[in-house]
């Protein structure tokens, strides 16, 4: 049995599995839920019909899954509807208006060329929750290209108490119109009861496509994609519950989860600090091996990053 498995098989957890929530759904399952996927109750928002392929294999993997077709709104839109610009790479579809003035300058940039806009059924996004029985959220995801920070701060306080990991992609580039940026983000979460666990730069080439025309036939654009020097154009930032903040999780479940969540980020020294504290709260084996699980991977973390240290070390 994984450490993982271990803490699964916590009755708090088996009689409340977490909630996964992914606003944006499109692609495959993420990645570093798959692990605990089949523990949890996973909520998906997609819009977008060109992904539902995909959506459909993700919902095997959970132990319970519910798919929200709607788009998901800060506001609740007044018709009932929002539209949704359809880029020809459905990732790049958001219902705000690609900037082409700005995304000109990237090499990238035909994949946010808008091939229809629809008016989509949309509801606020703690009421298209509420409708489907879910009034907690674990771990928030959102990847709706511009609104992922509108998209948390909408949220009511009981559901934000709740959060132990919110994952955001805003932007650097000015890619949509009024578009969350990361500067906003960072500005946002800071006094908030959480610290940043992970950030991600997404990179891309930039250069305007008709002017790397000059390079030959040979140098088509998906080769200057994969080759080209990148610059920042994204950022993916995972924020974790900081149980050293007040308010500190409340239930011997919340805790449990920060640990899942720290050691899926491989976040094991943060892993130890809570079991260490998890211990005192909630005396028994559970914690204790926890505890002992997350300095053995801590270790071996630090055994596996040696040989970089050692080579940077020689290399200098």
């Amino acid at each position: 049995m994984t450490s993982l498995e271990y803490a699964f098989a916590d009755p708090d957890l088996v009689a409340s599995p977490p909630i996964l929530v992914d606003v944006g759904a499109a692609g495959d399952l993420h990645p570093i839920w798959r692990k605990i996927a089949r523990f949890s109750i996973g909520v998906g928002f997609e819009p977008d019909a060109r992904e539902a392929p995909s959506l459909s294999a993700a919902q095997r993997q959970f132990k319970r899954w519910v798919f929200c077709p709607c788009l998901a709104t800060a506001e609740n839109p007044a018709s009932g509807h929002h539209p949704l610009h359809l880029a020809l790479a459905p990732q790049c579809s958001s219902s705000l208006k690609p900037r082409q003035d700005r995304l000109q300058e990237w090499v990238f940039a035909d994949q946010f060329e808008v091939v229809r806009t629809e008016n989509l059924p949309a509801k606020k996004l703690r009421d298209a929750l509420h409708e489907e029985g879910i009034d907690t959220i674990d771990w928030l995801k959102c990847d709706t290209q511009g609104t992922d920070l509108r998209l948390f701060l909408s949220l009511p306080e009981s559901i934000h108490a709740s959060i132990a990991a919110v994952e955001l992609e805003p932007g650097i580039m000015e890619a949509y119109a009024g578009e969350d940026h990361s500067a906003d983000v960072m500005a946002a979460m800071r006094g908030r009861s959480y610290w940043l666990a992970d950030f991600r730069l997404g990179n891309t080439p930039r250069g305007r496509a008709a002017d790397l025309a000059d390079l030959g036939s040979i140098w088509s654009r998906d080769w200057i994609r994969r080759l080209a020097p990148t610059a920042p154009g994204w950022a993916g930032l995972t924020y974790l519950r900081d149980v050293s903040l007040p308010p500190p999780p409340q239930t011997r479940r919340d805790w449990l989860l920060v640990w899942v969540f720290a050691t899926l980020l491989g976040q094991h020294g943060y892993a130890v600090s809570v079991a260490t504290q998890g211990r005192v709260k909630f005396p028994g084996e559970r914690f204790d091996r926890l505890h002992a699980e997350s300095l053995r991977s801590l270790k071996w973390a630090m055994v596996r990053r040696f040989p970089r240290w050692a080579w940077n070390r020689l290399t200098r």
